[in-house]
């Protein structure tokens, strides 16, 4: 017997791929499951377009929208999300997430600072650097089985 599910939009979190090395695609392929929104970083969308994907925006510096729309045609409907060159990619990332109401967000970053920015992102957090997983839940509440021996690191409480 098969079950099916109804998967409303933005139940699932999105994806924003800042770094597509983060983690093995594999484990990638795994966040995609639910068809998530998918929000990539101008220079991450050659291996991404390479994983055969649909990406729902990405984010270029301004000026160069009209050569990432030409790059990104056989995409279409995306959105280019233009960022100046004296803010991040990042805090333009969460503005984009926020203006849909999306609550959850996975990330896949190349660099552990990412996780102080991200403190102005209002719902959970799951962030992927180098094969590690960060998990920010903002009700305060976290609970999961792990296997035995398993490794928790702890962010300090004063960044979130």
């Amino acid at each position: 017997m098969s079950s099916h599910h109804i998967v409303r939009e933005n139940q699932e979190p999105a994806l924003v791929i800042l770094d597509a090395h983060a983690i093995p695609f594999e484990k990638v392929q795994e966040l995609l499951e639910w068809m998530p929104a998918i929000i990539v970083l101008h220079s991450q969308i050659e291996t991404v377009l390479g994983w055969g994907i649909k990406v729902d925006a990405v984010l270029v510096p301004t000026g160069e929208e009209a050569v990432w729309i030409d790059r990104t045609k056989d995409q279409q409907p995306i959105e280019v999300v233009s960022f100046h060159s004296e803010e991040s990619a990042i805090g333009k990332a969460i503005s984009f997430l926020q203006s849909r109401n999306i609550p959850a967000v996975n990330w896949l970053a190349s660099d552990r600072q990412i996780l102080l920015v991200l403190t102005d992102f209002n719902g959970d957090i799951e962030v992927f650097i180098e094969g590690t997983r960060w998990s920010r839940v903002k009700s305060g509440r976290f609970a999961k089985w792990l296997p035995a021996g398993t490794v928790l690191q702890v962010f300090p409480e004063i960044f979130f």
